[in-house]
Formats: C-alpha cells, structure tokens, sequence
C-alpha cells in the first residue's frame, strides 16, 4: 500500500510539472511573439535583398522588383508594433538596404548600357537618404542610450550618393521640372545638416552648396514652394551671381506669403543695393503710392536720380506722385523732364495733359464762384483757356502714339476742343466718343 502510494506521488508530480511547463513555454512564447516580429521581418528582407538580382528576362525583373517593394512594405508594416528602439532604427535602415538594391540594380544597367529607370534610379537614392535620416533619428533619441550602431554605415551611403542626389536635382533642372528638381536639390542642401554629417560640412559647406542654393530659389519660386525661397535665399545670395534676382523671388514670394513688412523692407534693400533692377523701385513706388506716403515715395525718386539723373523713370516716377498729391504744377514739371529725354514718352504726354485739363477744371469752378462782371472771373476764364490750350498738345500727341487708347485721351481733347471752341475737332472727338461707349457696350 504505502509502495503503491509512493510510486504515485512521482507520477503525479511529473504530469503537474509537465502542464506548468507547458503553460509557462505558452506564456513565454505569447510574450515574445511581437517583439520578435521585427526581427522575423528583417531576417527575411535581408535574405530577399541577397537574392535580388539584376534580370535580363521581363517576368523575372518584374519579380525581383515585386519582392523588393514586398520587402520595404513588410518593414513599415512592421514598425508600429515595434516598441524597442534598437529593432525601429533597423527596420529604418534595412527600408534603406531595399533602396540601396534597387539603386545597385539600375547602375547594373547602366554599366552593361541596358535600358534603365532614371525615376527609380534617383527616386532609390532620394528614399535612403529620408529612411538613414528616420534611423539615426531614432538612434538619437534619449530613450536609445546613445549607441549609434547604424550612423557609421548610414554617413558612408549619404556621402557615396550626395552627387548623384545633386545629379538627379540637375536632371529635373534641364527637363524644366522644377518641382521634382526643388524636391532632390533642396534634399541636398537640408542634409548637409544632418547630425551624421555634422563632421562632414560643418558650418563652411561643399563648393557646391551656394550654387545649388540659387537653383533652388529659382525653382521653388516656379512652384510656389515660396518658403522654400526664403529659407535658402541666405545661401542663395552667397553664390556671388545673380543676386538681383534672388533678392527679386524673395521680394516675390513674400508678397505671395502675405508678409507685407517684410515684402516691403526687401524692396527697399533691392533699391539700395541693386538700383539698376527697376523690378523693386517700380514695385515699391506702387505701394507707397496706393498706401498714400508720397513724401516716402518722393525721397527714394530723390535718391534714384542723384544715382542716374538722366533716367526717365525715376522723372515720371515723380510725376506719378505729384498727380496723386493732386499738385499739377509738379506734375508737369516732372513730364517735361521726360519728354525732355525721350518726347515719345506715352505716359509722360498723358499725364501732362491730364494736368493741365485738371487745372483748366479747378479754374472753370473758380469762375463759377465770382460775379460774371468782376476781374477775378475774367482771370479765371483766361487762366482756363491757357491750361486747355497746354494740354492739347501733348494729348495729340499721345493720341498717335496710343491711338487704342482712345477711352482715356479722347474726353480730354473733347473737353479741349469744347473749350477753344474748335468746332471740326470738336465733332470728330464727338464720334470717336460715341464710338467708345458703345465698344463699352458691347
């Protein structure tokens, strides 16, 4: 009886043993299950991207290219039920090794000159560098400790692929596609900051980095990437050439920003440090004259024909002014500068007309402010018909060199010949008139 017992006992034991084991294996085997995941993925992307290789047959390169995009999905499946950090960042840098194989493929063509994918060849180089940034960004973080066990590797390709990343940014630049040329140069210039490549460029860049920073003001200006254009005008401007032109896309895209402090600051930097591109004095002239700072206006017209006295922008620029200030007098003597220098000068004939029909007007409604029979209206009727007279000139003359012009010159020579009592002049202005309105019309 007590043998009996005794050899249950151990039996018993075992069969308990053995459940606990089973269940502690099944609970050991439920923890591990997802972290294991992530490197169950690598394991396999590594073995598809030994594997891949260069195909001559179509259905074979199609699959070698379907394995390799499974491959990068299979990674970013993964990574958000990742927790570690060490598995996130390699799961980044194997995402990198896929594009890498690609990138080896497409040279492979290119070196047996085969047909090759230029969009796959550079876009293979444009994913890298984003995956190595998102891996050592991981590596990086407080949580990871420090250990930088991929960022070796990872400078090495972005330094091995950064003139082909300039190549590509090239490549777009020539075919007039600026959006995909902004996207790979301005990669380029924003990874030359990369903490990898920290020891790399420091703070004096490559001899290329100004040069590319040019290329992408102009082409991130095409495409309205307008903050694109103001984060690299700086480095820009340091390329030595063309800064007139930077200094105008800046202008162009603050503006476009809605940044009317800045817009404007920039113009007048433009107009002192680039006086002979009349793209800022114009545009500056525009705004403080519609915003009504004329004394503003005045003194940068001032400040232009000390520097080019012969220039008859800068005149009729002024002249433009004086008319908004409604004083005549200057207006007039402003055009006659211009015309002056150029007598064909359509602006300058029209807006010295216009002022002298102006003052003809302020004259007429003195006139109607006086007894009929006194000296003041007698000078008023006088001062009247001299203005008329000074304005008819210039606006004959504006009306041959602008003869489509017609809605804003033929009211005035109408007033004109009203006034002089030039009855055939008169009737002909009548027609032209009519002739006016009912285009209007149409």
């Amino acid at each position: 009886m007590f043998k009996e017992t005794r050899d249950a006992t151990p039996h018993v034991f075992f069969l308990l043993m053995n459940r606990w084991s089973f269940l502690s294996v099944l609970c050991l085997a439920c923890a591990v299950s997802g972290p294991l995941q992530g490197a169950n993925v690598v394991r396999e992307v590594k073995k598809t991207i030994k594997g891949a290789r260069y195909e001559e047959n179509g259905d074979e390169a199609r699959k070698v290219t379907e394995r390799l995009n499974g491959a990068e999905k299979s990674l970013m499946d993964a990574l958000p039920e990742e927790e570690k950090p060490g598995r996130r960042a390699e799961l980044f840098y194997m995402a990198a090794m896929v594009q890498c194989r690609f990138n080896d493929i497409e040279n492979e063509k290119i070196y047996l000159r085969r047909a090759y994918d230029t969009t796959l060849y550079y876009n293979s180089i444009y994913k890298t560098y984003k995956y190595l940034a998102q891996c050592d960004s991981v590596e990086s973080a407080e949580d990871y400790g420090g250990k930088f066990k991929f960022r070796p590797a990872a400078r090495k390709r972005l330094l091995d692929y950064r003139v082909n990343l300039l190549n590509a940014g090239r490549f777009y630049l020539r075919k007039k596609n600026y959006a995909e040329a902004f996207r790979f140069l301005d990669l380029y210039l924003s990874s030359a900051r990369y903490p990898m490549l920290k020891g790399d460029f420091l703070g004096q860049v490559d001899t290329m980095y100004t040069r590319v920073a040019y290329w992408v003001v102009a082409a991130g200006y095409h495409i309205g990437a307008y903050e694109g254009v103001v984060r690299y005008v700086p480095d820009a401007m340091r390329y030595g050439e063309n800064k007139e032109y930077v200094q105008e896309y800046l202008c162009r895209s603050l503006l476009a920003l809605n940044d009317t402090a800045a817009w404007e600051a920039g113009l007048k930097r433009g107009v002192m440090n680039f006086p002979g591109h009349t793209y800022f004095f114009t545009s500056l002239q525009d705004y403080l004259r519609k915003s009504g700072m004329y004394d503003e206006a005045l003194s940068f017209a001032d400040r232009m024909i000390k520097y080019d006295p012969k220039n008859l922008l800068y005149w009729y620029t002024k002249a433009l002014v004086y008319m908004r200030k409604r004083d005549a007098k200057n207006c007039i003597a402003n055009c006659d500068v211009v015309l002056m220098l150029d007598s064909m000068h359509v602006g300058a004939n029209y807006f010295k007309g216009l002022a002298y029909c102006n003052m003809a007007k302020e004259a007429s409604e003195a006139m109607k402010k006086v007894d009929l029979r006194s000296a003041d209206y007698q000078r008023y009727k006088t001062d009247m018909l001299i203005c008329y007279a000074h304005a008819e000139q210039p606006l004959e003359r504006m009306r041959k060199l602008a003869p489509d012009k017609a809605s804003r010159w033929a009211p005035l020579l109408y007033q004109v010949y009203l006034a002089q009592n030039k009855g055939t002049e008169f009737a002909e202005m009548e027609r032209v008139m009519e002739k006016v309105e009912a285009e209007k019309e149409e």
